[in-house]
């Protein structure tokens, strides 16, 4: 039987939806076929009658959302299996872009996944993660503005451009709304803390076509309390030593001690009220003496005090028969707060940026003879070098303030021959950031000289401590501005079908504008984090795209675009795809493709970069094999060239009867010229081959790295996506729905440093935590007015390669799998008005033990610490 498009539909539906396909009977393929609406779907410009073609797409529409029970976009997309790892929330609160939250595919980090909203570009977060990764906030979008979320597991720069490798994340907003709709929620965790409120109202006026326009509004207001280490019993007494390769993480050895012999800091006589004394014994087994330590839990933001506002109004008005005006604005206002840290501690390896030649200028630590704390000068007649915690002076703060905006205007056209759109765009992202209670470099020298702050655990007076705050605004900004248009039309009809082609073109001029505060820049701020961005680019493209059937049910499709960027000359990106139909419940489909990521801004243009980290030190000389901070310096590098990929996917969807089917999707991404700078963990591990770029101090302790942005070597990613769903029709108006989704990635190959061993990622933390299999499986329960969920996200275990057994003694070889239930319950009996009660961590499991993760106690690009939370939603229609 010959496969109608209304069948074709049917299936594609089945896999690309939560709701259940149905074949096409033979009744029904007797019947005379209806007239099938032709759309446009993420990935290609040709309007089709079916959803699927040749690269696999996923779809979410409002009710899979409002099931989920999830209030926020990020929580929905984190909870995709093909989210495999590297993806950042608002949970990582020691980053330059804190607050923000990001989503990258594969694996592979935000900067290779696009994100566009109704097909269309938006401005990237004003400061950059990771200090060189651009992406976009998914906070910075309201949820109950979203009509359907579209998910392309495929490359795509032969359609959109730089950065579509690893997939495509479109964000479909409602339109056309005509009735009037208010919603209320509240939730906390019942662990305590998170409180949460959300007031939604959209609403829309006219119809196009009976009124010859219309217009849609949707606002939306969340507010979220923070929530701190300290109040989950998990994390708050920092003491992990009782779990497998656990230790002191959330302790810091460095509260106030003597550094007169710098292999070997002993207490100060006094500790400072916060800290208190412990044996070495409990930070290193086998060392002696004491040291004045503090648990610096009580200063950690899991997370962030945020209030969102936000905005979101669409416009469509009739200009002729086929010709119609439309725009869109998106604004959002939002503002998060959070611990930053621990007061500042000051001793060996502290720094304050040099504006001469752009470094750090190292600020000594040492109380001079005659300040009334240094007891060994009588003996020595010297300076006595210590380190200490500013205890008095409280902790540090960050807060966030993001103004987000996105317009588009256009024009569209549907004629009987062509449809043609034109859209002009404006998105920007400005951001400022103030933090509270970092140090004066110049008052701080002062004081260490004159002896008026005193080192002995003493509170000290609020005129002394006043002189030693700072508080500073560092400001970033990124646009976008953007004119392109594209225009598809049926060329002729061969044997087998329809021949059709879509072109376009897109202008495009990008700036970012990160800056610091005027205090950093002089130097008055002791240890600065910098991340100066200064640079803009202009992008010209053209595109091309034909769909040609071959055969019955047999389609190919071959795309092209050539990007031109001002910075690095041209990338060209081609595809070629094929989807074949067989019988009426089998689709088969291919694709390759080639692609690119342009250099971020970050990366090519001017920067200059000081932040710190973290690394796994085997020659410290107090602590070997224990985790030590470090000052990275790194700069751009205008020498940079694109990454280049190599995109493959293959797969099946088989619907094998009218409540069912099953798809399965391998794909292969290759990686060329990828840019990073070196792993710090290797250069560490291997002084031999980069001792020019580590310092140590007198000490020997490590204190900065040098490194710079390169294109580097390869990646090769592979994996595999299994899809499955059934509607059970049961007795009495009950069904269930069952879906489940697995990704299971089998390759992720790179080297740590250009020029080294390729290593193996999946399955273990080599580059971030990046679990073999990931799964998302749902059942719905619906009957008259009722309707329950039961989800399942599963994460499988991951081998642990960054602690080892000289950091963490009695580890395990790796960190255990985790499944975290959610359900929610909805009601609409009642006129016009649906209630909804959803719970997140059903059963209110915590996230496994890793070590490598620190004070963190669990990697947090995979799970959260919020323990169990609830959430109560109504809504009613006037």
């Amino acid at each position: 039987m010959r496969f109608t498009p209304h069948s074709l539909t049917l299936l594609a539906s089945a896999i690309a939806v939560a709701t259940p396909a149905f074949a096409t009977t033979a009744a029904e393929a007797a019947a005379p076929e209806k007239a099938v609406e032709r759309i446009q779907v993420t990935g290609s410009f040709i309007k089709r009658s079916q959803q699927e073609d040749a690269t696999p797409l996923l779809q979410i529409d409002a009710d899979a959302i409002a099931a989920s029970g999830k209030v926020t976009l990020t929580e929905v997309l984190r909870d995709l299996s093909v989210n495999s790892g590297n993806s950042f929330d608002e949970q990582y609160t020691g980053s330059f872009s804190a607050g923000s939250a990001s989503i990258g595919l594969r694996g592979l980090s935000p900067k290779n996944t696009l994100v566009l909203v109704n097909g269309q570009r938006l401005s990237n977060y004003g400061f950059a993660l990771n200090t060189q990764d651009t992406f976009v906030d998914l906070n910075a979008l309201p949820l109950s503005a979203i009509k359907r979320i579209e998910v392309l597991k495929d490359g795509a720069s032969s359609v959109y451009g730089s950065d579509a490798i690893a997939g495509v994340v479109n964000i479909i907003l409602k339109g056309q709304i005509t009735d009037t709709e208010l919603s209320l929620s509240t939730g906390r965790a019942t662990q305590g803390g998170l409180e949460q409120y959300g007031l939604g109202l959209s609403t829309g006026i006219g119809g196009v076509a009976e009124d010859g326009y219309n217009l849609s509004l949707t606002l939306d207001w969340f507010d979220r309390a923070r929530l701190d280490a300290s109040e989950r019993d998990l994390l708050k007494t920092g003491d992990f030593r009782h779990l497998p390769g656990g230790k002191l993480a959330g302790w810091s050895a460095q509260g106030a001690n003597s550094l007169a012999n710098p292999s070997l800091p002993q207490a100060l006589a006094n500790c400072p009220a916060g800290s208190e004394k412990r044996p070495w014994n409990d930070f290193t087994p086998g060392r002696k003496g004491e040291v004045c330590a503090f648990n610096a839990q009580p200063f950690n933001t899991l997370q962030p005090e945020v209030t969102r506002r936000q905005l979101s109004l669409q416009g469509t008005v009739a200009l002729g028969e086929n010709l119609s005006g439309f725009a869109e604005w998106l604004y959002s206002d939002n503002d998060s707060a959070m611990l930053f840290g621990a007061p500042l501690t000051v001793g060996a390896g502290l720094w304050a940026y040099n504006p001469v030649n752009g470094t750090l200028t190292d600020i000594p630590v040492l109380l001079p003879v005659g300040h009334p704390d240094n007891a060994v000068a009588t003996s020595t007649g010297k300076p006595l070098a210590i380190e200490y915690m500013l205890f008095d002076l409280g902790p540090r703060t960050k807060a966030n303030s993001q103004q987000f905006s996105r317009l588009l205007a256009g024009v569209k056209y549907q004629g009987e021959v062509w449809d043609a759109q034109l859209q002009l765009l404006q998105s920007f992202s400005h951001q400022r950031e103030y933090v509270d209670n970092f140090v004066n470099r110049y008052e701080f020298e002062k004081v260490l000289k004159d002896g008026s702050y005193r080192f002995d655990g003493r509170q000290n007076s609020a005129e002394v401590l006043n002189r030693l705050r700072l508080q500073t605004r560092r400001p970033g900004e990124y646009e976008i501005n953007s004119i392109n248009g594209s225009a598809s039309r049926d060329l002729w009809d061969n044997d087998y079908g329809t021949v059709a082609i879509a072109t376009g073109f897109d202008l495009r001029k990008e700036r970012m504008d990160a800056g610091t505060s005027p205090q950093v820049l002089s130097g008055t701020e002791l240890r600065p984090a910098i991340n100066l961005v200064k640079g803009e680019r202009t992008v010209s493209a053209a595109f091309a795209e034909l769909s040609l059937p071959l055969y019955t049910d047999l389609t190919a499709s071959v795309a092209g675009r050539l990007d031109h960027y001002d910075d690095f000359g041209r990338a060209f990106s081609p595809k070629a795809g094929v989807h074949y139909v067989l019988a009426e419940d089998w689709l088969l489909r291919a694709s390759w493709s080639r692609g690119f990521r342009a250099p971020s801004l970050p990366e090519i243009a001017d920067s200059n970069t000081i932040s710190y980290g973290t690394v796994i030190d085997p020659n410290d000389p107090l602590e070997p094999g224990s985790r030590r901070g470090y000052t990275q310096l790194r700069g751009g590098n205008p020498l940079l060239q694109p990454e280049r990929s190599t995109n493959s996917n293959a797969g099946l969807i088989w619907s094998f009867s009218k409540q069912g089917s099953v798809g399965i999707d391998v794909f292969r991404i290759e990686q060329q010229d990828i840019i990073a700078g070196d792993s710090a963990q290797y250069v560490v591990d291997h002084p031999e081959l980069y001792a020019d770029r580590i310092l140590r101090d007198a000490q020997g302790r490590l204190q900065i790295l040098k490194n710079q942005y390169t294109n580097q070597g390869s990646r090769d990613t592979r994996g595999v996506d299994i899809d499955f769903n059934f509607r059970f029709e049961l007795n009495n108006g009950h069904s269930l729905s069952l879906k489940t989704v697995w990704s299971h990635l089998l390759d992720y190959k790179q080297a740590l440093v250009a020029g080294q061993p390729v290593l193996e990622g999946a399955g273990n933390n080599q580059f971030g935590a990046l679990p073999a299999w990931k799964s998302n499986n749902s059942l719905i329960w619906q009957h008259s007015d009722w309707q329950a969920s039961l989800t399942a996200a599963f994460t499988s275990d991951y081998q642990q390669k960054v602690a080892t057994a000289a950091s963490n003694p009695g580890l395990r070889s790796d960190i255990s799998s985790f499944t975290q239930w959610d359900s929610q319950l909805s009601y609409r009996g009642i006129a016009n008005t649906q209630i909804s009660f959803a719970v997140q961590n059903l059963l209110d499991r915590d996230p496994p033990f890793d070590p490598s993760a620190g004070s963190d106690y669990t990697d947090t690009t995979q799970y959260n610490l919020r323990g169990r939370q609830i959430s109560l939603t109504a809504s009613y229609q006037f």
